[in-house]
């Protein structure tokens, strides 16, 4: 690993609470009005369903580079499905309708969009997050209309989806979700070390009594800790979960890069970490929050009490702990009938 690159990673958590906490913490005041369940209240919601295993939708960009959703509609799989929230639109276009979507990041504009934004026409258009990136390419052109149609979508499906919503979320998020008639699981993220007596954590709790969920700082993880722990599956499958960038990528169509050039200039591209995938054979590479979001993932995994399958297809989200194979095989492995029609 780059010095540049393993020194940024060193303080990735420190940056991250800089970063996000006193936002967080303000939206968490924001949305107090609005909590009445919370993720304990989760067993009571859950459907008559017998299967051990649920499968995580995260928002990488193997999602559209595989396109899992015709095999999963085709395997007549009979667990949950636990969508991250940037994955909500891919599975509502492509007829998976999700049990659960799961959202955290406290950025005042950028989410809602996941879940349609009826705002969208009064925001300054300045912003390119969307349009600089693949998070997903269906959303990064002819926005006003692909926003309109994801509106629709989500009203539609939205009574069917039960939000696991973080208390660090945007107020505009938790109106939207209201809106299109989503059920609200809340939950508080783990901003910092939650045994000191001074912990920010500490403070959110005492504020709200909503429990406390480890997130691994993404929506990904944070969706298949709600699989494994929040649903009690013994079994948690991944599509889309990369935490990486694909071969030939360009930095500038990275999540961070505009920030990370600011930084570091024109040495940004020694802030960028490259990970041989041996299942793959391939070398994918990752900035340092997804680099950070990498290991804490993986030392989760080894700890869990669940089997993790990664069924990406894709990414650096491989070792101890995680069975890395393609999604057919484990349908397969499963006894689901796989049709090839």
């Amino acid at each position: 690993m780059k010095s540049l690159a393993k020194k940024i990673v060193s303080v990735m958590p420190e940056l991250t609470v800089q970063r996000s906490a006193t936002l967080a913490l303000e939206n968490a005041r924001l949305n107090l009005p609005y909590i009445d369940r919370t993720i304990a209240d989760l067993p009571l919601a859950l459907s008559k369903s017998d299967n051990a295993s649920a499968i995580v939708v995260a928002a990488g960009p193997s999602l559209h580079r595989k396109d899992p959703a015709p095999q999963i509609k085709k395997s007549n799989y009979r667990g949950e499905i636990v969508c991250a929230d940037g994955g909500l639109g891919y599975c509502l276009r492509n007829g998976v309708i999700p049990e659960y979507v799961v959202t955290l990041d406290p950025h005042p504009t950028r989410i809602c969009r996941w879940f349609g934004d009826p705002d969208l026409e009064l925001q300054r258009n300045d912003d390119d997050y969307f349009r600089r990136q693949d998070l997903d390419p269906h959303l990064n052109t002819d926005e006003q209309k692909r926003n309109g149609e994801l509106i629709d979508l989500v009203n539609q499906h939205g009574p069917r989806i039960r939000a696991a919503i973080c208390t660090s979320v945007s107020p505009r998020v938790t109106r939207r979700c209201l809106q299109a008639g989503m059920p609200l699981y809340w939950w508080n993220p783990i901003l910092d070390n939650i045994e000191k007596q001074n912990s920010m954590t500490r403070k959110l709790y005492r504020s709200n009594g909503v429990p406390c969920m480890v997130s691994g700082g993404n929506s990904g993880t944070a969706a298949w800790v709600l699989g494994h722990t929040g649903l009690s599956k013994r079994e948690v499958v991944l599509v889309g979960m990369d935490l990486s960038y694909p071969p030939g990528t360009p930095l500038e169509k990275t999540q961070y890069y505009k920030e990370l050039r600011e930084l570091f200039g024109e040495r940004v591209s020694d802030a960028f970490i490259e990970v041989y995938n041996p299942y793959l054979k391939e070398t994918w590479y990752a900035d340092p929050a997804y680099y950070w979001y990498r290991q804490a993932f993986l030392q989760m995994a080894r700890q869990a009490s669940c089997v993790t399958y990664n069924c990406t297809e894709g990414g650096t989200v491989f070792g101890k702990g995680i069975n890395f194979m393609s999604l057919k095989n484990f349908f397969i492995q499963l006894g689901c009938e796989i049709s090839e029609s």
